[in-house]
């Protein structure tokens, strides 16, 4: 081999220094790539990391909540954890949530029609009070037909409860504009048929006078 032979074989030959530059560019190429393929949150700052997930126990079966459909017990644990962790629940258990807002909301509309229904109704009436009438507190209207198409109606009793007869008459008859007059045994006589008109005014006029102590006799 010539002497420019090997000159040549010199310079092709890497220097030891320069394998080691390269080396390092090697091993600095493959920590990068390895962290691209590590996971997004790795790669994240350290505040964006996700905190650890804090776990609840249930009370009843002291299992964790997620499990507590295999406790002995589920429908209570399903109770206590609706009542200390509503939010939870309604994760846990979106089917039962559902379940009772429409029973909820069903009994809310049923309650809303009987309501309605109740204020559409008309008022009760109140029942009159029956009051025991004696003999001695009645009142008695008699219509007795005198000629063809004309009545006389007898009105008996008023003094019973303690009226002035004659001032009873004028009143009758002006209210009523009709002719009147007392027979022999007291009773004021009145022209036409007042039966019905007198049955509603005594009581108004006269209220020691209750509609049950008003009797008409038949004409």
């Amino acid at each position: 081999m010539s002497d420019s032979d090997d000159d040549i074989f010199k310079k092709k030959k890497p220097s030891k220094k320069k394998i080691e530059q390269q080396s390092k560019q090697q091993q600095q190429q493959q920590l990068q790539q390895q962290q691209k393929q590590l996971k997004p949150e790795l790669n994240q700052p350290d505040q964006q990391l996700k905190h650890p997930k804090s776990v609840i126990y249930c009370k009843i079966c002291t299992l964790p909540v997620e499990f507590c459909s295999f406790s002995k017990a589920p429908q209570e644990c399903k109770e206590w954890l609706k009542t200390s962790y509503k939010d939870l629940y309604a994760i846990l258990y979106p089917e039962d949530l559902k379940l009772e807002q429409e029973k909820q909301g069903a009994l809310q509309q049923q309650q809303q029609i009987v309501q309605q229904q109740i204020l559409e109704q008309p008022p009760e009436k109140k029942k009159k009070k029956k009051v025991k009438v004696t003999e001695s507190e009645m009142v008695y209207i008699k219509v007795k037909e005198r000629n063809r198409n004309k009545f006389i109606t007898t009105l008996s009793g008023l003094e019973k409860h303690g009226l002035d007869i004659k001032e009873a008459q004028k009143k009758i008859s002006k209210k009523f504009g009709c002719g009147s007059s007392i027979n022999e045994k007291g009773a004021i006589e009145l022209q036409g048929d007042l039966s019905v008109e007198l049955e509603e005014w005594i009581p108004k006029e006269y209220p020691s006078i209750k509609e049950d102590m008003i009797a008409i006799q038949e004409k």
